[in-house]
């Protein structure tokens, strides 16, 4: 659905890069999730294309609600 490359994070206790994607699900197009995308400068895909990825951890913020899923591209 769209990407945005180049972005760092303090993960774990230690820096890494990661892209910010946000993506849909294949068997229901209208769900879609925000992910990180950890140790990569971008993601060799088009936005459109299918991806897999591998969840490392899901952080859910109490006050929002909001759910981060930190990822690793599975190649």
């Amino acid at each position: 659905m769209e990407k945005e490359p180049g972005m760092t994070i303090v993960f774990q206790g230690s820096d890494h890069r990661y892209v910010r994607c946000v993506i849909a699900d294949t068997n229901d197009p209208e769900r879609r999730f925000e992910c990180r995308v950890l140790d990569e400068d971008d993601v060799p895909v088009s936005v459109g294309e299918p991806i897999t990825l591998e969840v490392v951890k899901v952080i859910t913020e109490r006050r929002t609600g909001l759910v981060h899923f930190y990822c690793r591209l599975v190649t």
